[in-house]
């Protein structure tokens, strides 16, 4: 398996050095195949990029082109701790919908667009039965031409360093994509090491209890976070092929979880910034676990008994920082392991431009 992964993660570098060499020759127009399986093609240098996720702000920005971002979701505005740099840009929808026509408006200068401009989106997904994902997207912007539109998910280890790539062909970053490809990489072999060969502690990650202990939102083999869970050595106690299937609490407790991850939205109404504060967040953190354990039929649950119920922080778990929930995942199931997911983080943020806030938490109760 290591074998494998080495030459792929190679050919993949490979790849890079390729591209690279064509962007050097400043060869255009350039085509890569996005997640969705749509042919996107750049004719010229991209100058512009509207962002609509927060993965492919990241993105954008670790690949150092984050001065060329146009346009913005409301969501990216939102987290104005995690993305100060883009709380001046203009603002074109909200996670799910978007406004086609003020994109438009933003990429035409005279009475024309020049086709150097980039607007990224999911390449899949609905609410409440409306696509917000590519396929909106481009008939949205059908009517505009020269807007090319590419559908990154940016948040699954199977697929990130591959979307970073092609990513960074579009935009004439192979250099700043192969390093940190790199860097990823080196975080993601450590977590293999440091959980391979041992047995896998099955886990349950509830999103949220909902309308009742008979209908709790689980992470199911669709999901990012069932990847990122068997990557760092558990063992997903729901198997349905859907992202986020509903289950019993009951059925729960039959099924005698190891570990029970929790992964509120928030802990508290004035939250804001990287990770949660101890003095105002602590109380309310205990008390998601609390409610937890008190559940009927609880007391049985080997997570309950040995106190393994934690709460994490979710935004480490979905985006271009994955390594770094992968590396807290790890730690939690195998708190003998030597992985040290804060130094991980300080370094992703130091990519970032951010600065590691220290004493925050991240999940709690700390592992080890």
């Amino acid at each position: 398996m290591k074998k494998f992964l080495a030459l792929t993660v190679m050919a993949l570098y490979l790849s890079l050095l390729a591209a690279a060499a064509a962007a050097d020759s400043g060869e255009y127009p350039r085509t890569i195949t996005d997640s969705s399986g749509r042919e996107v093609k750049v004719e010229m240098p991209i100058e512009r990029i509207i962002v609509l996720t927060t993965e492919s702000a990241e993105a954008v920005r670790i690949l150092g082109d984050g001065d060329t971002i146009v346009g913005v979701t409301d969501l990216i505005i939102q987290q104005s701790d995690y993305f100060p740099e883009l709380q001046d840009r203009e603002v074109v929808g909200s996670w799910n919908e978007f406004d086609y026509e003020k994109i438009g408006r933003l990429a035409t200068e005279g009475d024309r667009i020049v086709p150097d401009i980039l607007v990224i989106c999911y390449p899949s997904g609905s609410y409440n039965g409306a696509s917000y994902a590519v396929d909106a997207v481009a008939a949205g912007l059908a009517p505009f031409q020269n807007i090319a539109v590419a559908a990154f998910d940016l948040n699954r280890p199977q697929t990130m360093a591959r979307e970073l790539a092609d990513l960074g062909v579009l935009l004439g970053r192979e250099a700043e994509a192969s390093d940190f490809l790199r860097w990823n990489e080196e975080h993601l072999q450590a977590v293999k090491d440091a959980v391979s060969g041992r047995e896998r502690p099955v886990v349950y990650a509830e999103r949220e209890a909902g309308s009742g202990m008979g209908e709790i939102s689980t992470y199911g083999r669709g999901s990012a976070l069932h990847d990122l869970m068997e990557e760092a050595g558990g063992s997903n106690l729901v198997q349905e092929q859907a992202s986020y299937p509903r289950v019993s609490w009951e059925w729960v407790v039959t099924r005698e979880p190891d570990v029970i991850i929790l992964t509120p939205r928030t802990v508290s109404p004035d939250w804001k910034g990287l990770g949660w504060d101890p003095s105002r967040d602590g109380e309310a953190i205990q008390e998601i676990i609390n409610q937890v354990a008190s559940r009927p039929g609880a007391e049985g649950v080997p997570a309950v008994e040995e106190g393994r119920v934690y709460v994490v922080y979710r935004d480490v778990l979905f985006g271009m920082d994955s390594v770094v929930g992968m590396t807290y995942l790890a730690s939690v199931f195998y708190p003998d392991a030597r992985l040290d997911p804060g130094a991980v983080y300080a370094e992703y943020l130091d990519r970032l431009g951010l600065s590691y806030p220290q004493g925050r938490i991240f999940v709690y109760p700390s592992p080890g």
